[in-house]
């Protein structure tokens, strides 16, 4: 199932759209936006679903599906693996675009407004991008083939489908303290972990440069390195200027336990206290800079250190089957026409859908 809960917008967005906005990794939910476009002689849509008085078009399922395949190459699927999983999870490709619509349309009846929000985190976009103005956001945003307006409209979607969900159902859904800690007494052999770090990483790649090439990527890394060191968001630098696969998540590397990390880099990190930025480290890959997030020790972490992890594994497996029974309500009260040869996997019951669009 879909998650739409605040918690988890962004993994729903990503499987939906994979629209990357320049270095920065922010994704947004992409709506209708072709349903009030005038008809083009040259260019015809193809409807394949209505939602009360809005369409779903064949290019917005088609993208919905690429999106999908990318986001699961990107989680290291490949091959049968990576096919299988796609047949599987791209059945609720359509439910999720109904979804979708359907939340934005409830918006709108609850009275429900993005516009003050929409700015907020297209200037939150702006600051992480280090762009001096909006005009420069939107430039940004057509060098990457994207239009702007489309952009903007996304994430309003994005925004609108976060509040319903918070209004409607997140915010009846409720974790006692005492379930956290029944939770964590009844877990504690998951939870035990080894010694070890979590970090960032920035990867200046030196791999097929030529030795000319070499002190121009020095330089690029100092450069980095002075910002990092200065207290620029080391996940924004990250996804603007690093080589490494992580890049496009901040530059999470993840967990390493102790002894499992080359030398140069365990010596590195073992020099460092949570959220302290390393000196420069010449690898064979090119020019690192970690960041030491946390250091764990042996053992089973206290509760407070898990607690919010534990309260929003229980928030979720709560909130998910609330938020779809509130879904298969709004499918019960719209209109819904689905062309034949696609199919609604969230349908209700008694879902008015049998006319095709």
């Amino acid at each position: 199932m879909v998650q739409y809960t605040e918690i988890a917008m962004r993994r729903r967005s990503k499987q939906r759209f994979a629209w990357t906005l320049a270095s920065l990794l922010c994704v947004a939910a992409l709506g209708p936006w072709l349903a009030g476009r005038p008809a083009s002689a040259e260019v015809i849509e193809e409807i394949i679903a209505q939602v009360n008085d809005k369409i779903i078009v064949l290019s917005e399922y088609q993208r919905s599906l690429t999106s999908l395949k990318e986001d699961l190459s990107q989680g290291g699927l490949a091959g049968l693996e990576l096919e299988g999983r796609l047949r599987e999870q791209s059945k609720d490709a359509l439910r999720d675009l109904i979804d979708t619509q359907l939340l934005v349309q409830k918006a709108a009846e609850l009275g429900i407004s993005a516009d003050t929000d929409l700015i907020k985190r297209l200037d939150e976009i702006r600051s992480n991008m280090n762009l001096p103005s909006m005009e420069a956001l939107e430039e940004a945003a057509n060098r990457q083939g994207m239009n702007y307006e489309d952009f903007k409209e996304n994430l309003r979607e994005n925004i609108l489908t976060q509040q319903v969900i918070q209004r409607e159902v997140g915010s009846r859904v409720t974790v006692p303290p005492e379930e956290v800690q029944k939770y964590y007494d009844e877990h504690q052999s998951e939870m035990e972990r080894k010694e070890g770090v979590s970090i960032q990483q920035i990867l200046i790649s030196t791999e097929g440069k030529s030795g000319e090439e070499l002190p121009a990527l020095r330089q690029k890394a100092e450069e980095v390195l002075v910002k990092a060191k200065a207290g620029q968001d080391f996940a924004a630098l990250a996804r603007q200027y690093s080589d490494a696969p992580n890049a496009s998540g901040g530059g999470q590397a993840g967990f390493f336990e102790k002894g499992s990390m080359a030398p140069e880099l365990e010596a590195a990190v073992e020099a460092l206290q949570p959220n302290q930025v390393s000196d420069l480290i010449e690898t064979r890959y090119g020019f690192m800079i970690l960041k030491l997030l946390s250091r764990s020790q042996a053992g089973v972490p206290p509760l407070a250190e898990v607690e919010n992890r534990i309260y929003e594994q229980i928030y979720l497996q709560r909130v998910q089957p609330a938020l779809r029974e509130y879904l298969t309500r709004l499918r019960q009260e719209a209109f819904i026409s689905i062309k034949p040869g696609y199919v609604d996997t969230g349908a209700a019951p008694d879902q008015v859908s049998n006319r095709q669009p």
